[in-house]
């Protein structure tokens, strides 16, 4: 009964994240258009960025006190609930600013503090869902299924966001575009409401917080780098991915400013562009999901490692559209790799009791690189020259940032799980290539 329970459960799943990335999609990407439109400065859209990205990842610092003695149902879905109300205070502001036609240099502040909630509260739910979904998803299919999990939400978020950026576009031509955000928003609620209902439907397996199992974030520091027999893996595994967020963020707030501020792209181009990525990415996903099982989260995530670094460098070379949708879709290529080895290698290296608070602080951690690098980002976007326009010199800066930080720290990473792979690496996409087109 408990294996029929899990199974359903991973299909409740899967419906979960249609629905979240639908809210994602008409949502979270575009509140920085939203401040874009509202005349938010390269420096608030950093802030934008960074200071919602710092409270929310601190935030979860608390989670595991939150998870002693309560379900991680309960507590998951009634952060859901609470995170689905702010995207109505947000529609409200761009309806007001829609009727009324105000302006004022503190309504981008208004939209990051509204932000900083929604994504607080996103946060806080975030390790509790990690431990609950890694006790329903066996270890043998964990890179297959959270590989198609990926694809069929990535899939959904493709859709939401293409058909929003469509809508938005004609709200523009239509002189109507703060009412189109205030709908989009409105649109965001539901979705996430909708995704919470699937969360009530799954099955929880029996877990209990325990004191035993906790340990401070500021002992966890200390030990993060340590060395001998049993060095840390999990924590050498979380300085990495932490100074690979503060390197892509000093870059990623920005990208939405070069196309609809500096090459004044329409909304349709900038999301056609935006979509190159995503779409690669989550179709991808279920081919990175069966190699990382057969060769190893490291492996796959030194491949993500290596090639993210050249992204940003790319769109130095062209302000071609075409150009830039074929750069990002190589981008999305590389973020699959290494979103999904980032997430699986956290299971392989954490017990299952200690999921919770480990996923707190790799989130902590994660947020102090992403606040360090947009508030840096946010300062050089005007002023740093590299040679360059100021904020292609940010881009130049971050991708040399990423590939030091991965040629430095990756060759320190050691694999968890031992995989012994049945065939030599490179002949895993002609095997792959021949399952799927039956050749």
């Amino acid at each position: 009964m408990k294996e029929e329970k899990r199974k359903k459960s991973l299909e409740y799943s899967i419906k979960d994240g249609v629905a979240w990335s639908v809210n994602e999609a008409l949502g979270a990407y575009y509140v920085s258009p939203f401040a874009i439109a509202l005349g938010a400065s390269e420096a608030q859209i950093g802030l934008l960025t960074s200071v919602p990205n710092l409270a929310a990842n601190l935030s979860q610092l608390a989670t595991p006190r939150l998870m002693e003695g309560r379900s991680r149902k309960k507590l998951v879905t009634e952060l859901v609930f609470m995170q689905a109300m702010v995207w109505l205070p947000m529609s409200i502001l761009a309806m007001l600013v829609f009727l009324t036609g105000v302006s004022s240099t503190f309504l981008p502040l208004t939209v990051m503090l509204f932000y900083a909630a929604y994504l607080t509260l996103g946060a806080l739910n975030g390790p509790a869902w990690a431990s609950w979904i890694g006790d329903l998803v066996s270890e043998e299919e964990m890179g297959s299924f959270f590989g198609r999990r990926n694809r069929i939400i990535g899939f959904a978020n493709l859709i939401a966001f293409m058909i929003a950026g469509i809508f938005l576009d004609l709200s523009r031509r239509l002189g109507v575009i703060f009412l189109g955000f205030s709908l989009l928003f409105l649109g965001a609620m539901l979705a996430r409401l909708i995704s919470r209902y699937f969360l009530l439907k799954h099955y929880e397996p029996k877990f209990e917080e325990k004191e035993e199992y906790h340990f401070g974030f500021f002992e966890f520091l200390r030990k993060i780098w340590r060395r001998g027999k049993r060095p840390n893996r999990f924590g050498r595994f979380s300085l990495y991915t932490t100074l690979m967020a503060f390197a892509t963020n000093i870059a990623a707030p920005f990208f939405a400013v070069y196309m609809l501020r500096d090459l004044k792209f329409s909304y349709i181009t900038y999301v056609a562009i935006v979509l190159s990525s995503s779409s690669v990415r989550f179709l991808s996903m279920v081919w990175w999901g069966k190699f990382s099982d057969r060769y190893g989260r490291l492996r796959t995530l030194r491949i993500g490692g290596l090639l993210i670094p050249w992204v940003p460098i790319l769109w130095l070379l062209t302000t071609n559209p075409i150009h830039l949708s074929i750069i990002e879709m190589f981008g999305g290529f590389a973020w699959a790799a290494f979103d999904l080895a980032s997430f699986t290698f956290v299971y392989d290296v954490v017990s299952r009791e200690k999921r919770g608070i480990c996923f707190s602080y790799f989130n902590a951690l994660n947020g102090m690189g992403i606040f360090a690098g947009a508030t840096l980002g946010g300062l050089f976007a005007t002023k740093l020259s590299l040679g360059l326009k100021p904020i292609l010199s940010v881009f130049l800066l971050s991708g040399i940032l990423r590939l030091v930080i991965s040629l430095l720290l990756l060759p320190h990473l050691s694999e968890v799980k031992k995989v012994k792979p049945r065939r030599p690496l490179w002949t895993f996409p002609k095997s792959f290539v021949r399952r799927r087109f039956r050749i």
